[in-house]
């Protein structure tokens, strides 16, 4: 409507000023605009525009005098000061659910965290869905189709290094080294519900955390299920019949998991814990070299969590099973997030987050297919 209105009008250019009184600060994206034009997105940057205009204006009788000026610099100018990355408003959130009583699963999404806000890319120039960038070659775009390629080209590189590693291997390595603290090493942020707010964000926002490309080279170990785990996997979970795996997957069930958290994810996710349960988690070397690690564990709010063994040594290509046990010493209605720790001596750290509720209800749990989550970076 404004771009029609400057258009009809044959405006040279306009300013798009945030008013209190007409829904106040909005959110803005870098469009190509067919009239030059500024837009302030911030209440409270307006106000400074307004009072510069009001003491460059003078009113004389029917003469008015404007001695305001101003100026179009560079427009987008790198910012090295402001918090990063920061998880998007728009940037979808756990817990992952089974219903739509939304349920929540013994499963931990999203997985991690990427760039995928206002990510310069190839756009098509047909752009039937966005007419406003029609004829464009390149666009500023945000969302998930940005994040999945910042993701996919580190997955290839990890396969580069690491040909003989499966997707599950490789998914491992992103996620055990993924980061949780911004460039500043502060805790990674997320923007909330009001404009400019941000809250201390969890692994319901960023899943493992902010990819680490050159960590996951590296990540000495490696948390991976074998391909017929997740059928045993969906043949576990009480909401699902044998007949519905084999007409989903083709596969018959020969098996079943003790408990669904048992699947050998690089994370563990733990929807209502009353009492206590002990899970297993199978971890690899992928390094080249033995190397003896140390457990240890950050728990959850309400939560008493112990990692047997305490400490173990691996050679290269081994694998070392872990006993997580988890025991309710509070109880809750609402999930707590913690991590296992496990500290190489050759400086490997892995990380496996962890949530849990040690919760008062009972509640079903299921599975959902993985996702990346978009950051401001």
């Amino acid at each position: 409507a404004i771009l029609g209105v400057a258009e009809a009008l044959g405006f040279a250019g306009f300013v798009l000023a945030a008013d209190a009184q007409h829904g106040g600060d909005f959110l803005a994206q870098p469009l190509p605009l067919a009239v030059p034009g500024v837009m302030v997105t911030r209440v409270a940057d307006a106000l400074v525009l307004w009072s510069y205009y009001a003491a460059h204006t003078v009113y004389g009788g029917t003469t008015t005098v404007f001695g305001a000026t101003a100026a179009v610099t560079e427009g987008r100018v790198a910012s090295f000061t402001d918090a990063a990355p920061v998880v998007a408003r728009y940037s979808s959130r756990g817990p992952d659910v089974t219903d739509r009583e939304s349920t929540p699963a013994d499963v931990l999404k999203p997985d991690i965290l990427a760039p995928g806000d206002q990510i310069w890319a190839a756009w098509s120039a047909l752009s039937v869905n966005e007419l406003i960038l029609s004829g464009n070659h390149f666009a500023m775009i945000s969302g998930t189709s940005m994040a999945a390629p910042h993701i996919g080209g580190v997955a290839a590189l990890i396969k580069q290094r690491h040909p003989s590693w499966g997707p599950a291997a490789v998914a491992s390595a992103l996620s055990t080294t993924a980061r949780r603290h911004d460039r500043q090493k502060r805790p990674i942020m997320s923007e909330g519900f009001e404009i400019g707010s941000l809250h201390r964000a969890t692994p319901f926002h960023y899943g493992a955390g902010f990819m680490n490309p050159a960590g996951a080279l590296d990540p000495g170990l490696v948390v991976a299920p074998e391909p017929d785990d997740y059928t045993t996997f969906l043949c576990s979970m009480p909401q699902l019949s044998p007949y519905d795996v084999q007409a989903a997957t083709g596969l018959a069930c020969q098996a079943s998991l003790v408990s669904p958290v048992d699947l050998n994810l690089p994370s563990i996710t733990v929807s209502a814990l009353r009492g206590s349960l002990s899970l297993q988690r199978r971890v690899t070397n992928v390094a080249s070299n033995a190397e003896t690690y140390l457990c240890s564990a950050l728990p959850p709010a309400g939560v008493d969590v112990t990692v047997r063994p305490g400490w173990f040594e691996v050679a290269p290509g081994e694998t070392q099973e872990l006993v997580i046990e988890l025991r309710v010493s509070r109880t809750s209605d609402a999930f707590g997030f913690g991590e296992i720790l496990l500290a190489g001596s050759l400086d490997h750290l892995v990380r496996l987050p962890l949530a849990c509720d040690p919760s008062l209800h009972d509640r079903n749990v299921t599975a959902q297919v993985g996702s990346e989550v978009q950051a401001k970076s």
